[in-house]
Protein backbone atom coordinates (compact mmCIF):
# COMPACT_ATOMS: atom_id res chain seq x y z
CA UNK A 1 0.00 0.00 0.00
CA UNK A 2 1.49 3.66 -0.98
CA UNK A 3 2.00 6.18 1.91
CA UNK A 4 0.56 9.55 1.53
CA UNK A 5 2.83 12.11 0.30
CA UNK A 6 2.75 14.05 3.40
CA UNK A 7 3.68 10.87 5.76
CA UNK A 8 6.77 9.98 3.38
CA UNK A 9 8.00 13.49 3.66
CA UNK A 10 8.03 13.72 7.52
CA UNK A 11 11.11 10.74 6.56
CA UNK A 12 14.52 12.52 6.07
CA UNK A 13 15.26 10.24 3.76
CA UNK A 14 12.52 10.75 1.17
CA UNK A 15 13.01 13.99 1.21
CA UNK A 16 16.86 13.87 0.65
CA UNK A 17 16.01 11.39 -2.49
CA UNK A 18 13.52 14.42 -3.99
CA UNK A 19 16.53 17.19 -2.96
CA UNK A 20 18.81 14.27 -4.59
CA UNK A 21 16.91 14.04 -7.69
CA UNK A 22 15.85 17.95 -8.66
CA UNK A 23 19.61 18.87 -8.31
CA UNK A 24 20.33 16.18 -11.08
CA UNK A 25 17.62 17.60 -13.02
CA UNK A 26 18.61 21.53 -12.68
CA UNK A 27 22.14 22.89 -12.46
CA UNK A 28 19.64 26.03 -10.65
CA UNK A 29 18.94 23.41 -8.08
CA UNK A 30 22.57 22.23 -7.77
CA UNK A 31 23.83 25.83 -7.50
CA UNK A 32 20.83 26.74 -4.49
CA UNK A 33 22.56 23.78 -2.85
CA UNK A 34 25.60 25.08 -2.73
CA UNK A 35 24.86 28.36 -1.97
CA UNK A 36 23.52 26.98 1.81
CA UNK A 37 26.33 24.42 1.94
CA UNK A 38 28.24 28.10 1.76
CA UNK A 39 26.34 30.36 4.11
CA UNK A 40 25.63 27.45 6.64
CA UNK A 41 27.13 28.17 10.06
CA UNK A 42 28.06 24.49 10.30
CA UNK A 43 28.69 21.72 7.98
CA UNK A 44 26.75 18.75 9.74
CA UNK A 45 23.86 19.53 12.36
CA UNK A 46 20.08 18.66 13.44
CA UNK A 47 17.47 20.88 11.65
CA UNK A 48 16.75 23.20 14.79
CA UNK A 49 20.46 24.00 15.10
CA UNK A 50 21.43 25.44 11.29
CA UNK A 51 21.91 28.83 10.83
CA UNK A 52 21.26 29.75 7.29
CA UNK A 53 20.03 33.40 5.49
CA UNK A 54 16.97 33.33 5.22
CA UNK A 55 17.27 34.55 1.36
CA UNK A 56 19.06 31.62 1.08
CA UNK A 57 17.14 28.90 2.04
CA UNK A 58 14.33 31.15 -0.08
CA UNK A 59 16.16 31.03 -2.89
CA UNK A 60 16.97 26.82 -2.73
CA UNK A 61 12.51 26.26 -2.02
CA UNK A 62 12.29 28.55 -5.17
CA UNK A 63 15.20 26.91 -7.46
CA UNK A 64 12.98 23.45 -6.66
CA UNK A 65 9.73 24.95 -7.38
CA UNK A 66 10.58 25.78 -10.90
CA UNK A 67 11.93 22.34 -11.46
CA UNK A 68 9.80 20.77 -14.66
CA UNK A 69 8.94 17.35 -13.47
CA UNK A 70 6.67 16.42 -16.40
CA UNK A 71 8.78 13.98 -17.54
CA UNK A 72 9.50 12.29 -14.05
CA UNK A 73 5.87 11.18 -13.75
CA UNK A 74 6.44 9.37 -16.75
CA UNK A 75 9.16 7.18 -16.01
CA UNK A 76 9.10 3.56 -16.58
CA UNK A 77 12.62 2.13 -15.34
CA UNK A 78 13.12 1.25 -11.95
CA UNK A 79 16.98 2.21 -12.62
CA UNK A 80 15.82 5.87 -13.57
CA UNK A 81 15.26 6.19 -9.52
CA UNK A 82 18.43 4.52 -8.51
CA UNK A 83 21.01 7.60 -8.25
CA UNK A 84 19.05 9.17 -6.49
CA UNK A 85 18.14 6.35 -4.31
CA UNK A 86 22.08 5.46 -4.03
CA UNK A 87 22.13 10.11 -2.77
CA UNK A 88 20.07 9.29 0.01
CA UNK A 89 21.20 5.76 1.56
CA UNK A 90 24.66 7.02 0.96
CA UNK A 91 24.12 10.23 3.05
CA UNK A 92 22.04 8.49 5.32
CA UNK A 93 24.56 8.49 8.84
CA UNK A 94 22.51 7.79 11.68
CA UNK A 95 25.82 7.81 14.03
CA UNK A 96 26.10 11.75 13.55
CA UNK A 97 24.39 14.90 12.66
CA UNK A 98 22.59 14.99 9.01
CA UNK A 99 24.80 17.48 6.36
CA UNK A 100 23.03 20.38 6.80
CA UNK A 101 23.03 20.65 2.68
CA UNK A 102 22.19 17.55 1.54
CA UNK A 103 19.46 16.49 4.17
CA UNK A 104 18.66 19.16 7.09
CA UNK A 105 17.85 21.92 5.00
CA UNK A 106 15.02 19.60 3.52
CA UNK A 107 13.16 20.23 7.26
CA UNK A 108 12.85 23.57 6.83
CA UNK A 109 9.19 24.51 6.12
CA UNK A 110 9.70 25.83 2.77
CA UNK A 111 12.05 23.48 1.29
CA UNK A 112 9.91 20.75 2.72
CA UNK A 113 6.37 22.63 1.15
CA UNK A 114 8.83 23.01 -2.14
CA UNK A 115 9.59 19.43 -2.06
CA UNK A 116 6.01 18.34 -2.15
CA UNK A 117 5.30 18.36 -5.76
CA UNK A 118 8.65 16.26 -6.18
CA UNK A 119 7.83 13.80 -4.30
CA UNK A 120 4.02 13.64 -6.27
CA UNK A 121 5.50 13.24 -9.53
CA UNK A 122 7.90 10.03 -8.17
CA UNK A 123 5.44 8.49 -6.56
CA UNK A 124 2.98 8.79 -9.52
CA UNK A 125 6.19 7.54 -11.59
CA UNK A 126 5.42 3.50 -13.02
CA UNK A 127 9.09 3.30 -12.14
CA UNK A 128 8.64 3.48 -8.48
CA UNK A 129 5.16 1.23 -8.34
CA UNK A 130 7.68 -2.07 -6.63
CA UNK A 131 8.92 0.63 -4.03
CA UNK A 132 5.61 -0.28 -1.89
CA UNK A 133 4.95 -4.28 -2.73
CA UNK A 134 5.76 -7.09 -0.18
CA UNK A 135 8.67 -9.06 -0.22
CA UNK A 136 9.05 -10.86 -3.87
CA UNK A 137 10.08 -14.51 -2.97
CA UNK A 138 11.37 -14.99 -6.91
CA UNK A 139 13.50 -12.50 -6.95
CA UNK A 140 15.93 -12.80 -3.74
CA UNK A 141 19.80 -12.76 -4.01
CA UNK A 142 22.44 -12.48 -1.38
CA UNK A 143 25.09 -10.32 -2.06
CA UNK A 144 28.91 -11.78 -1.09
CA UNK A 145 31.47 -8.73 -1.46
CA UNK A 146 34.56 -9.95 -2.36
CA UNK A 147 37.22 -8.13 -0.37
CA UNK A 148 41.29 -8.38 -0.82
CA UNK A 149 40.85 -11.61 -2.86
CA UNK A 150 37.67 -13.11 -0.26
CA UNK A 151 34.30 -13.81 -0.83
CA UNK A 152 32.55 -12.55 2.28
CA UNK A 153 30.67 -15.60 4.55
CA UNK A 154 26.78 -15.44 3.72
CA UNK A 155 25.60 -15.05 7.27
CA UNK A 156 27.75 -16.00 10.45
CA UNK A 157 27.20 -20.11 9.94
CA UNK A 158 26.04 -22.40 12.51
CA UNK A 159 22.04 -21.96 11.83
CA UNK A 160 19.63 -19.74 13.37
CA UNK A 161 19.34 -20.33 16.49
CA UNK A 162 23.28 -19.88 17.33
CA UNK A 163 23.12 -17.06 15.39
CA UNK A 164 20.47 -15.30 17.88
CA UNK A 165 22.30 -16.96 20.95
CA UNK A 166 25.38 -15.06 19.76
CA UNK A 167 23.89 -11.91 18.99
CA UNK A 168 22.02 -12.15 22.34
CA UNK A 169 25.55 -12.02 24.30
CA UNK A 170 27.07 -9.83 22.16
CA UNK A 171 24.18 -7.32 22.58
CA UNK A 172 23.83 -7.31 26.09
CA UNK A 173 27.42 -7.53 26.47
CA UNK A 174 27.16 -3.66 24.66
CA UNK A 175 25.08 -2.57 26.54
CA UNK A 176 26.84 -3.66 30.26
CA UNK A 177 29.76 -1.52 29.01
CA UNK A 178 27.39 1.70 27.93
CA UNK A 179 26.00 1.50 31.50
CA UNK A 180 29.30 1.43 33.16
CA UNK A 181 29.62 4.93 31.47
CA UNK A 182 25.91 6.22 32.46
CA UNK A 183 27.36 9.10 34.68
CA UNK A 184 29.14 10.79 31.59
CA UNK A 185 27.07 13.53 30.14
CA UNK A 186 25.54 12.16 26.49
CA UNK A 187 27.62 14.42 24.36
CA UNK A 188 30.57 12.78 25.93
CA UNK A 189 29.65 8.94 25.21
CA UNK A 190 31.81 6.78 22.45
CA UNK A 191 29.30 6.13 19.47
CA UNK A 192 29.31 2.31 19.35
CA UNK A 193 27.04 0.23 17.67
CA UNK A 194 24.47 2.70 15.40
CA UNK A 195 22.49 0.29 13.90
CA UNK A 196 19.17 -1.72 13.97
CA UNK A 197 20.11 -4.16 11.79
CA UNK A 198 20.36 -7.93 13.00
CA UNK A 199 24.16 -7.62 13.35
CA UNK A 200 26.13 -7.60 16.44
CA UNK A 201 29.65 -7.77 17.19
CA UNK A 202 31.38 -9.07 20.00
CA UNK A 203 33.38 -11.67 21.92
CA UNK A 204 30.85 -14.52 21.05
CA UNK A 205 31.81 -13.89 17.23
CA UNK A 206 29.98 -12.07 14.60
CA UNK A 207 26.15 -12.34 14.64
CA UNK A 208 25.10 -11.86 10.90
CA UNK A 209 21.75 -13.46 9.83
CA UNK A 210 21.21 -13.62 5.76
CA UNK A 211 19.69 -11.52 3.99
CA UNK A 212 18.78 -10.34 0.58
CA UNK A 213 17.65 -7.91 -1.81
CA UNK A 214 15.81 -8.41 -5.54
CA UNK A 215 16.85 -8.10 -8.97
CA UNK A 216 16.17 -4.15 -9.85
CA UNK A 217 15.79 -4.77 -13.91
CA UNK A 218 19.22 -4.75 -15.29
CA UNK A 219 21.05 -4.62 -11.83
CA UNK A 220 22.28 -8.02 -10.03
CA UNK A 221 20.78 -6.86 -6.97
CA UNK A 222 19.56 -3.84 -5.00
CA UNK A 223 22.40 -4.40 -2.25
CA UNK A 224 24.87 -3.73 -5.31
CA UNK A 225 24.04 -0.08 -4.91
CA UNK A 226 22.31 0.59 -1.99
CA UNK A 227 24.49 0.01 1.44
CA UNK A 228 24.40 2.38 4.34
CA UNK A 229 28.19 3.39 5.40
CA UNK A 230 29.13 0.57 2.48
CA UNK A 231 32.94 0.00 1.95
CA UNK A 232 32.77 0.60 -1.89
CA UNK A 233 33.16 -3.01 -2.99
CA UNK A 234 33.40 -3.10 -6.75
CA UNK A 235 32.89 -6.80 -6.93
CA UNK A 236 30.54 -8.50 -5.50
CA UNK A 237 28.97 -12.39 -5.98
CA UNK A 238 25.64 -12.74 -6.31
CA UNK A 239 23.58 -15.75 -4.91
CA UNK A 240 19.63 -17.08 -5.80
CA UNK A 241 17.59 -17.14 -2.13
CA UNK A 242 14.72 -19.36 -2.13
CA UNK A 243 12.33 -20.02 0.40
CA UNK A 244 12.16 -24.23 1.24
CA UNK A 245 8.26 -22.96 2.50
CA UNK A 246 5.82 -20.46 2.67
CA UNK A 247 7.84 -17.66 5.24
CA UNK A 248 6.22 -15.69 7.88
CA UNK A 249 7.12 -12.04 6.81
CA UNK A 250 6.62 -9.04 8.72
CA UNK A 251 6.39 -6.46 5.95
CA UNK A 252 8.05 -2.66 6.94
CA UNK A 253 5.84 -0.21 4.43
CA UNK A 254 6.12 2.94 6.88
CA UNK A 255 7.15 3.99 9.74
CA UNK A 256 4.52 3.00 11.92
CA UNK A 257 5.45 -0.54 11.03
CA UNK A 258 9.07 -0.92 12.13
CA UNK A 259 7.54 1.26 15.26
CA UNK A 260 4.90 -1.70 15.82
CA UNK A 261 7.70 -4.60 15.40
CA UNK A 262 10.12 -2.97 17.89
CA UNK A 263 6.56 -2.45 20.38
CA UNK A 264 5.99 -6.27 19.53
CA UNK A 265 9.70 -7.25 20.23
CA UNK A 266 10.96 -4.75 22.22
CA UNK A 267 14.80 -5.05 23.45
CA UNK A 268 16.55 -2.45 26.01
CA UNK A 269 18.90 -0.67 23.94
CA UNK A 270 19.26 2.59 26.28
CA UNK A 271 23.25 2.12 26.96
CA UNK A 272 24.26 0.45 23.96
CA UNK A 273 22.72 3.07 21.39
CA UNK A 274 22.48 6.01 23.68
CA UNK A 275 26.00 7.64 22.49
CA UNK A 276 25.47 6.55 19.12
CA UNK A 277 21.82 8.18 18.31
CA UNK A 278 21.62 10.95 20.06
CA UNK A 279 23.74 13.23 17.48
CA UNK A 280 21.48 12.26 14.93
CA UNK A 281 18.58 12.85 16.59
CA UNK A 282 19.02 15.03 19.57
CA UNK A 283 17.27 12.55 22.14
CA UNK A 284 18.03 10.59 25.09
CA UNK A 285 15.60 8.54 24.69
CA UNK A 286 14.68 4.62 26.48
CA UNK A 287 16.20 3.08 23.18
CA UNK A 288 14.49 -0.01 21.66
CA UNK A 289 15.86 -2.36 19.31
CA UNK A 290 14.33 -5.46 17.83
CA UNK A 291 14.62 -8.52 20.56
CA UNK A 292 15.77 -11.30 17.82
CA UNK A 293 15.20 -13.91 19.99
CA UNK A 294 11.54 -13.30 20.50
CA UNK A 295 11.43 -12.54 16.96
CA UNK A 296 12.38 -15.18 15.58
CA UNK A 297 9.84 -17.47 17.54
CA UNK A 298 6.98 -15.70 14.76
CA UNK A 299 8.87 -14.36 12.57
CA UNK A 300 10.82 -15.95 9.22
CA UNK A 301 11.85 -12.91 7.68
CA UNK A 302 11.41 -8.94 7.87
CA UNK A 303 11.65 -6.79 4.66
CA UNK A 304 11.69 -3.42 4.91
CA UNK A 305 10.51 -2.08 1.15
CA UNK A 306 11.82 1.09 -0.34
CA UNK A 307 9.52 2.98 0.64
CA UNK A 308 9.43 1.65 4.30
CA UNK A 309 12.90 2.53 4.24
CA UNK A 310 12.56 5.91 2.95
CA UNK A 311 9.70 6.75 5.79
CA UNK A 312 11.25 5.43 8.39
CA UNK A 313 14.98 5.55 8.38
CA UNK A 314 17.23 7.73 10.01
CA UNK A 315 14.79 9.67 12.73
CA UNK A 316 13.95 8.78 16.21
CA UNK A 317 10.36 7.00 16.15
CA UNK A 318 8.13 6.40 19.34
CA UNK A 319 7.38 3.27 20.42
CA UNK A 320 6.02 1.81 23.45
CA UNK A 321 8.30 2.17 26.25
CA UNK A 322 10.67 4.43 24.56
CA UNK A 323 11.52 5.20 20.98
CA UNK A 324 13.89 3.45 18.22
CA UNK A 325 15.53 3.89 14.72
CA UNK A 326 15.41 2.24 11.72
CA UNK A 327 19.78 2.18 11.22
CA UNK A 328 21.50 0.28 9.17
CA UNK A 329 18.73 -1.30 6.68
CA UNK A 330 18.90 -0.69 2.88
CA UNK A 331 16.10 -0.53 0.58
CA UNK A 332 14.16 -3.52 0.16
CA UNK A 333 16.35 -5.27 2.41
CA UNK A 334 15.11 -8.94 3.65
CA UNK A 335 16.94 -10.23 6.72
CA UNK A 336 16.18 -13.69 7.68
CA UNK A 337 15.45 -15.50 11.04
CA UNK A 338 14.82 -19.28 9.48
CA UNK A 339 16.81 -22.18 8.24
CA UNK A 340 14.34 -23.12 5.58
CA UNK A 341 16.24 -21.15 2.91
CA UNK A 342 18.50 -22.25 0.64
CA UNK A 343 20.75 -20.39 -0.58
CA UNK A 344 21.92 -21.72 -4.67
CA UNK A 345 25.89 -22.87 -5.41
CA UNK A 346 25.41 -21.33 -8.86
CA UNK A 347 27.21 -17.49 -8.50
CA UNK A 348 26.96 -14.99 -10.53
CA UNK A 349 30.08 -12.49 -10.43
CA UNK A 350 29.66 -8.56 -10.86
CA UNK A 351 31.85 -6.27 -10.84
CA UNK A 352 31.63 -2.45 -11.27
CA UNK A 353 33.48 -0.34 -14.04
CA UNK A 354 31.40 2.60 -13.71
CA UNK A 355 29.18 5.15 -11.36
CA UNK A 356 26.15 4.61 -10.65
CA UNK A 357 23.55 1.56 -11.49
CA UNK A 358 24.84 1.09 -15.31
CA UNK A 359 28.53 1.01 -14.22
CA UNK A 360 27.73 -2.62 -12.62
CA UNK A 361 28.18 -5.47 -15.23
CA UNK A 362 27.77 -9.38 -14.57
CA UNK A 363 31.07 -10.48 -15.30
CA UNK A 364 30.89 -14.64 -14.79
Amino acid sequence: MRSSTHDLLDGPRFRVLCLALVSDLDAAVQQAVQAVDAAADQDFALPEAVGVPADVVAGLASAVAAVDLADVRGWRDPLRFLPALGATVDSSMPWQPPIVGAEAITAFPEVRSALAPVAEAVLSAPATTWWATDLDLDAQWVARPVRDGEVQPVGSGGGVAATVARWRRNHEDDEARGAADRAVPVHRTAGGAWWSTPLAYGDAGAARFISSTRRVGSLGAGALELVEDGFGDDEVVLQRVTADREPRVWEVHSAEDWARLVSTYPKPALWARRGAWWPSTGLEADWLVPDLEALAVDVDAVHVSVQGYLAAAGRALEVDGGATVLAGWAPDETSWFTDDVTVSPVEERWVRRGDGPSGWTRAS
